[in-house]
């Protein structure tokens, strides 16, 4: 789950000529760009379009995406996909290597079965025979991608993934090129919360739980991204027990530490997007040492005990 941002205006926009705004919605969240200057070299139509054709590719979400027919095949030879798909998975897959596979992209059974994914809520967590049973048909091991041509492979028939840790850091990068492609060089971008600068703007990150519009800081971005992963929206809770939609790939549970909230700053949308997952599953403690250890400029909020 992503908390929103406060997109404050760039520091030296005029009140007479402030950002024009396009946005629409993907990946079942919002999108919002803001140009300093005006946006008449790009339109909301293609940026849309553009946004389409990725979620049929990469979005768990439509039974009908690249990603969806790859996870309902139990063929254990490489299947055809399109290279966006290939490149996203390369790319969750070097984040798990960096981070002890805090990051595992197949997860998608555990997630499934804890009601977070696409099978639908639930109200009680799993019995551990039904954890166990799903863990059977995770691992980041039994995954694998060649890129000419593209294609993807799996060890385990039941194998499926869910790419979402990863997809729209890796939808603004994409993006931004479009639009930097239009000849415009001075832009903010955000997708689901998650934000891409190009120049320098200015962005709140909200306290979690806090009223919208409440900011806990204030950050200068300049040709960074910042992308936050948090646990308070979605969950559930049985027997008085809280149950975080964020789960430990070691345990195949839900995280328990007091972690609300991770928010990366780096330069790389797609990195900002999957590092802040992992570090998120890691906890305070483990957390703080890889990030000091990979050289990660983050934000941390722990919950209110």
């Amino acid at each position: 789950m992503r908390f929103a941002f406060l997109l404050l205006l760039l520091s030296g926009c005029s009140r007479d000529d402030p950002p024009a705004t396009l946005g629409g919605r993907t990946m079942g969240t919002t999108w919002s760009l803001r140009v300093d200057g005006g946006a008449n070299a790009i339109s909301q139509k293609e940026i849309q379009q553009q946004l389409d054709n990725w979620e049929a590719i990469i979005s768990h979400w439509r039974p009908d995406s690249a990603i969806s027919r790859f996870n309902a095949s139990t063929r254990t030879d490489w299947i055809a996909v399109p290279a966006e798909l290939v490149e996203v998975v390369d790319l969750a897959q070097q984040i798990g290597n960096d981070t002890d596979h805090a990051l595992d992209i197949t997860l998608a059974p555990l997630i499934d079965l804890w009601g977070f994914g696409t099978a639908g809520r639930r109200d009680t967590p799993p019995t551990d025979a039904e954890i166990a049973s799903a863990q059977e048909k995770c691992g980041w091991q039994h995954l694998h991608t060649r890129s000419d041509p593209p294609a993807l492979r799996k060890d385990i028939p039941g194998l499926y993934i869910n790419v979402s840790a990863v997809a729209e850091g890796w939808a603004l990068e994409h993006l931004a090129q479009h639009v930097e492609s239009k000849g415009i060089h001075k832009f903010l971008l955000e997708i689901g919360g998650e934000v891409l600068a190009r120049s320098e703007w200015r962005v709140g990150v909200q306290t979690p739980a806090a009223p919208p519009g409440e900011a806990a800081q204030t950050l200068r971005l300049k040709d960074q991204s910042i992308a936050t992963s948090g646990v308070y929206r979605q969950h559930f809770s049985a027997d008085g027990k809280e149950y975080a939609h964020v789960l430990d790939p070691r345990s195949g549970r839900p995280i328990e530490h007091n972690l609300a909230s991770v928010s990366v700053i780096h330069a790389s949308a797609a990195q900002a997007d999957g590092f802040a997952t992992a570090l998120l599953v890691l906890g305070p403690e483990a957390g703080r040492e890889l990030a000091k250890k990979l050289g990660l400029h983050v934000v941390w909020f722990e919950r209110e005990k």
